[in-house]
């Protein structure tokens, strides 16, 4: 993990400010280079603070929400109106609040058949990411990242993280060969999660890794341990290790009882060595 790209902050809350304001910047500096950002929304309370908070001034009056098209990194499979819908969670959280365009908001149909929704959903995101690049390019992926270390609906020992975990070494030497040919993965599939008895609708590892930009947002002593994980590697039973980008960047915003747990505190030496930013409040 790049150091330098970890964010800690002391509160949730202050966390979720932090997140808006460089979401803001990031905003308008992408705009300067293009007239519309795809952006993937993820589930989880962590994310649901940050979606609070856009929705509040000064964020909900300054952001050119016309141009940003919004889309799911993972869905539950239920009806949009169910409590447990990651796409109801962000409708209340944020969407119902600011001026998107509905034509804009690209959820994943949870009530279908999940075999079906998962390639409807892809069908989707290929009309809109019309290039000639084998996988689509995000401007921005926001992830949250369970205490277990899964991410989006990327869970360890699921068909989805075992299927990406066997093709690296494969792929690595397909590479170093020059031999291609292998099918290529899907960009949205439905992951059967034995551990929970369910299944679920997520994009693939590949198209997360190829974004410009994956923001991680987690807080709570309960994914220290997932955390520091991480930093040892590539690990398939912390699926969230897998997110690797391609070449995009990647950020991790945090508050501090994910770093050091809720019983202990940083001393300045230990927060310089997770690469903590100072956080400023708009305007200073």
């Amino acid at each position: 993990m790049d150091k330098t790209n970890v964010i800690v902050a002391d509160t949730p809350e202050a966390l979720a400010e932090r997140v808006a304001t460089d979401f803001c910047e990031f905003i308008t500096k992408t705009l300067a280079d293009r007239d519309r950002i795809a952006i993937a929304l993820s589930g989880g309370e962590t994310p649901k603070q940050f979606y609070a908070r856009l929705a509040k001034e000064p964020y909900k009056s300054t952001i050119p929400w016309p141009k940003l098209w919004f889309f799911w990194s993972d869905e539950r499979c239920v009806p949009q109106e169910h409590q447990d819908s990651n796409f109801r969670m962000a409708a209340e959280a944020l969407l119902q609040y600011v001026p998107v365009p509905p034509a804009h908001v690209r959820r994943m149909r949870g009530e279908d058949p999940p075999p079906q929704a998962a390639q409807d959903y892809e069908k989707d995101l290929r009309s809109f990411f019309k290039s000639s690049e084998v996988w689509p390019r995000f401007d921005l992926i926001l992830l949250g990242m369970g205490s277990d270390g899964h991410t989006a609906s990327l869970m360890p020992g699921s068909p989805a993280v075992n299927d990406h975990a066997s093709r690296i070494p494969q792929e690595r030497r397909n590479a170093e060969a020059d031999i291609g040919g292998l099918p290529q993965p899907r960009w949205v599939v439905h992951n059967v999660i034995r551990s929970l008895q369910t299944v679920r609708l997520t994009l693939t590892y590949p198209v997360l890794n190829h974004a410009r930009n994956i923001w991680f947002l987690a807080t709570g002593s309960k994914k220290t341990k997932a955390f520091s994980e991480i930093a040892n590697g590539p690990n398939p039973q912390i699926p969230a290790s897998l997110v690797q980008p391609v070449d995009g960047q990647l950020r991790w915003y945090v508050d501090k009882e994910v770093v050091y747990g809720r019983s202990e505190s940083a001393s300045a030496q230990e927060r310089a060595s997770v690469g903590q930013r100072p956080y400023r409040r708009p305007g200073q």
